[in-house]
């Protein structure tokens, strides 16, 4: 229910992908290298995986929000299933369903299995990934130790770099637990590792195998390479301290520079912790209970395995979230929601397993209580939430932690607490995702939650990127909405050229693209600034009379930010071809 209701909401959700799943709907080509538009000028910055799956629910179901976004939801309901699945294996039902709850509320889950980033088909695949090496310890099974480094590999093709988070956790599990010598240990590893580049480099190394005339240029790259995209732009980039300016941009001498907020606080801070932060706390102190507790006589092996494989998959991604460098969005959160889930289900599994102790009990209650204390503070980062609801937060905080303290070790039924005691920690993340379905989420850095009190928060800045301040930054985290009147121009150019048009930024291009069902390129790829299609490309397919209009974009133009290519184009547009005013949209008409 959550990841479907008012599910269209959303519209095109983020448009440059639902541009290139539009694109794989109509070209075999596109659909293959993951192209913007079925020209195949340039691809998207992402591997395809994810492109894939949209483009063939919209070439079954046609083109709409629906048949875009509803593969992202069933994924977000399928990764909560095999999340229940690997803490039942080892923990019991009750353990299990509520780490499944957990997961299904976390914010940022619910948020981005709402919209078209490659975040859902991801986790799913890192958390199937998971599931499989556990079974594989469990049985011994070289081939179930392939199919987990195969899903991991298919999770890297979705989101790359990000996907291999988990991958530490899973080798030094494997190299604890598996029994034999070291050499022995090193075998079903170098097998899953051998699936793993398989599948995760085959289509990178295809892609640049092939001739660059024969297929589209990659898209975030400078030397039109899909391994240069990897390691590069959506690689080490990403760990790249940029100094920023405050308006946005990247800063050059003499400008005031934008704070820079890495280090363990940004995950506490008010863009973040209302993605994971109501659970954090709780997660932190359970990684620390279950590598106490994993070795006591009581635990099972795959207790063990799983209790071992969470602890250091969630230290990793923690540590990775909060030093990477500027290139970071606060829904990369979502690759934390797994390691919390599982983290803290099974800390509390122990905690109440082993609450005959008076410091075990004592500990669980102040996890409790701590845990309502930390969401109450979650709500001070925004004036929205109702002093009502953080009543009732602190309320069930005590009750909770004093029902956990008072809770006998006997046999009788226990369910009345235990919902009490998850109740208290799922009323932060719940009444946060109520917050999120009420709001459209569209563009480049979807939020949950309500709208933050401190001027500088990102949902304050989106607001007022969202009404068009500045509008430069409209164009390219969301794409200023297309008019009407140009809309039925570019449709009128429908088999006559290639492209019905060209502009940036790509989010511009793309709810062209969207709203007239015709190819548009985006000048310079994502924000204008990859060196392609060059000024002389651009001057041939004109001269072959494969474009039809140039939609020229002023406050882009002003930014300063375009590639060289860029502005060439439009200046030689500007210089030969005369301009016409469509309800505001100044267009160049390139068929003469």
């Amino acid at each position: 229910m959550l990841f479907l209701w008012g599910l269209d909401a959303n519209g095109w959700a983020n448009p440059y992908y639902s541009a290139a799943a539009q694109a794989g709907s109509q070209d075999w080509k596109a659909f293959f290298f993951g192209s913007f538009e079925w020209g195949n000028l340039i691809t998207v910055d992402k591997t395809p995986l994810s492109i894939w799956v949209m483009s063939l629910s919209v070439r079954l179901f046609g083109l709409s929000s629906w048949s875009i976004l509803i593969p992202q939801a069933l994924m977000g309901v399928v990764t909560t299933y095999l999340i229940y699945r690997v803490i039942r294996r080892g923990f019991g039902p009750r353990t299990a369903l509520f780490g499944a709850a957990i997961y299904a509320t976390t914010p940022v889950v619910v948020l981005m299995s709402r919209f078209n980033n490659p975040e859902p088909l991801m986790g799913l695949l890192m958390v199937a990934s998971v599931l499989f090496t556990l079974k594989a310890m469990e049985s011994g099974r070289l081939r179930t130790f392939a199919l987990a480094g195969f899903l991991l590999g298919l999770a890297f093709m979705a989101k790359q770099v990000q996907a291999l988070l988990v991958v530490p956790a899973l080798c030094t599990t494997v190299l604890i637990f598996t029994a034999g010598r070291f050499v022995h240990r090193l075998r079903p590893l170098l097998l899953a590792a051998g699936a793993l580049l398989a599948t995760g480099g085959t289509w990178l190394v295809a892609v640049d195998l092939i001739p660059s005339p024969f297929r589209p240029y990659v898209g975030g790259s400078v030397t039109n390479s899909a391994v240069e995209l990897t390691l590069d732009y959506n690689g080490l980039s990403r760990f790249i301290h940029i100094p920023m300016n405050t308006e946005g941009g990247r800063a050059t001498s003499g400008d005031e520079l934008a704070p820079y907020d890495g280090g363990i606080r940004r995950i506490f801070n008010g863009n973040f912790a209302p993605e994971i932060g109501w659970l954090l706390f709780a997660g932190i102190i359970c990684c620390v209970i279950v590598l106490v507790l994993h070795t006591s006589p009581d635990s099972s092996p795959y207790q063990r395995h799983l209790s071992v494989m969470a602890s250091i998959w969630f230290t990793t991604v923690m540590a990775v979230l909060c030093f990477m460098g500027t290139m970071v969005h606060t829904y990369y959160t979502y690759a934390l929601a797994a390691p919390l889930a599982l983290l803290t289900a099974t800390g509390l599994a122990y905690l109440w397993r082993l609450r005959v102790r008076p410091v075990l009990r004592l500990t669980g209650a102040i996890l409790i209580g701590a845990s309502a204390y930390m969401a109450s503070r979650i709500m001070d980062y925004s004036d929205q939430w109702p002093l009502e609801l953080r009543a009732a937060l602190i309320i069930s905080g005590a009750a909770g932690a004093a029902a956990w303290l008072a809770a006998s070790t006997g046999s009788r039924s226990r369910t009345p607490l235990l919902l009490l005691i998850a109740a208290t920690l799922l009323i932060g993340p719940t009444a946060t995702n109520l917050y999120t379905l009420a709001t459209p989420q569209k563009g480049t850095n979807p939020q949950s939650g309500p709208v933050g009190n401190d001027a500088t928060s990102m949902s304050r800045l989106m607001l007022l990127v969202k009404a068009g301040k500045p509008p430069w930054a409209q164009q390219t985290a969301l794409g200023a909405p297309p008019s009407p009147a140009a809309i039925d121009v570019l449709r009128n150019t429908a088999g006559a050229q290639r492209w019905a048009a060209a502009t940036y930024s790509a989010q511009n291009a793309a709810l062209y693209q969207l709203e007239s069902g015709r190819p548009v390129i985006p000048l310079g790829g994502w924000l204008g600034t990859d060196p392609v299609p060059t000024l002389q490309q651009f001057q041939r397919l004109v001269s072959e009379r494969q474009i039809g209009y140039f939609i020229w974009q002023q406050d882009l133009m002003d930014r300063g930010e375009l590639s060289p290519e860029t502005i060439s184009i439009s200046q030689w547009v500007r210089d030969n071809f005369r301009e016409q005013v469509v309800d505001g949209v100044r267009l160049y008409d390139l068929r003469g």
